[in-house]
C-alpha cells in the first residue's frame, strides 16, 4: 500500500509508519485522475496551515532529519521519488558510483529502467576503511544481491562504475587512507575499472540531480530510490544534506561536504549522474565564466598591483 510500510527493528520492536498519502483521497499519485484532482486539492489547502517548510516536513511529511541550513534539492519529495521496490533487470547493466574517503566511503548501485528513469537500488556506506577494504565489501554485496545461479548477469551485461577524478590523485594523508596507493589503481587490482568525466564542477552536477528529480511529461519523476535499499541518501535529500546558514538568514553557496556519510553518498550520485547524463537525457548547464574586470593603469602603462613576473612573463 502507498503510504505504509512496516518493519522489525533491530530491536526486535515493530514499527508501523503510516503517511497521509496511505489514504487514496490524500494520495495526489493515486492512479485514478478524479481522486488525484482532489488529493491535490487537499494537499494545497492543508499545506497552507504550515507555512514554516520545516515544520511541514516534521509533521506531514514524517521527516526528522531536518538539519540547520537549506536543503540542496527542496524538490525531493519522499512521495513521489521514494518507493519500496525489489527492482533488478538481470538484461540491464548495473551502475556503480563510487567516493572515496576513509571517513564514509560509499557506493551507490543503480540501473535504468525501460523507461529510461534511474532506479538508486541500494546504496553501501564504509565508516573509517580503506578503499581495498570498501571495494571488497561492495563485491561481496554484489554478489550475495545479484549472481545467482540462473542469472546470466556475469555474461551478458555486467557493471559499469564511476567515480571522481580526484581519485586519480594520490593521498599524502595517513589518516585518510593509511597509504599513497591510488585509489582507482585499488580498485583496478580488484578487477574494478571505474571512469568519470572530466570539466564537471559540484554545481554542474548538482543540476543534473535537479533536472532527475523533475516531474516528466508523463507523471513521474527520473529518478527513483528504493527507499529501505537507500536510506542514507534519502536522509540527505529531507535534510541531512545543506547549505549551511550564514548570519543574517542567508545560506552558502556550497553545501557542506564535511557532513558525513550524508555528503559522501549525495557526493556518489553526482558520479553517476555525471556519468550517465547522456544515456538519461539530461542537459549539461553552461557554466558562466566570471567576467575579467579590465586592469587600471598607471602613468607608465602598467597594469597596476602586477609583479613583475606578470608584467613581462617568466
Amino acid at each position: 500500500m502507498s503510504g505504509y510500510s512496516s518493519h522489525t527493528n533491530e530491536l526486535g520492536i515493530r514499527a508501523i509508519r503510516v503517511h497521509y498519502s496511505a489514504s487514496a483521497e490524500k494520495n495526489v499519485l493515486h492512479p485514478d485522475p478524479e481522486i488525484a484532482k482532489r488529493a491535490a486539492e487537499w494537499y494545497e489547502l492543508a499545506r497552507r496551515i504550515y507555512p514554516d517548510p520545516n515544520q511541514w516536513a516534521q509533521e506531514m511529511e514524517i521527516n526528522w532529519w531536518m538539519a540547520a541550513g537549506t536543503r540542496v534539492y527542496p524538490e525531493f519529495s519522499e512521495t513521489i521519488h521514494a518507493k519500496e521496490m525489489d527492482y533488478y533487470n538481470s538484461r540491464k547493466v548495473i551502475y556503480r558510483a563510487f567516493d572515496f574517503g576513509w571517513h564514509a566511503p560509499a557506493c551507490l548501485i543503480a540501473q535504468i529502467d525501460e523507461k529510461d528513469r534511474l532506479i538508486i537500488m541500494k546504496e553501501i556506506i564504509g565508516r573509517q576503511v580503506t578503499t581495498k577494504e570498501f571495494a571488497q565489501d561492495v563485491i561481496q554485496k554484489c554478489a550475495a544481491w545479484f549472481h545467482s545461479e540462473d542469472s546470466p548477469l556475469m555474461r551478458t551485461a555486467g557493471y559499469e562504475d564511476f567515480c571522481d577524478p580526484a581519485g586519480q590523485k594520490v593521498s599524502a594523508n595517513g589518516d585518510s587512507e593509511r597509504s599513497e596507493v591510488r585509489d582507482v589503481e585499488v580498485l583496478n587490482n580488484l578487477k574494478i575499472y571505474p571512469r568519470w568525466e572530466y570539466g564537471w564542477s559540484r554545481k554542474d552536477g548538482r543540476s543534473l540531480v535537479h533536472q532527475l528529480l523533475q516531474l516528466r511529461v508523463d507523471g513521474t519523476p527520473s529518478i527513483y530510490l528504493n527507499a529501505s535499499g537507500c536510506p542514507t541518501l534519502m536522509q540527505g535529500f529531507l535534510g541531512k544534506y545543506v547549505y549551511p546558514p550564514r548570519k543574517g538568514g542567508t545560506a552558502h553557496d556550497e553545501p557542506d561536504e564535511n557532513a558525513h556519510p550524508w555528503a559522501d553518498v549525495h557526493a556518489a550520485l553526482r558520479y553517476l549522474a555525471t556519468g550517465l547524463f547522456s544515456a538519461l537525457g539530461l542537459r549539461r548547464g553552461m557554466v558562466k565564466a566570471t567576467p575579467t574586470p579590465p586592469p587600471t593603469y598607471h602613468g607608465y602603462g602598467t597594469p597596476t598591483g602586477r609583479s613583475s613576473a606578470q608584467r613581462w612573463g617568466p
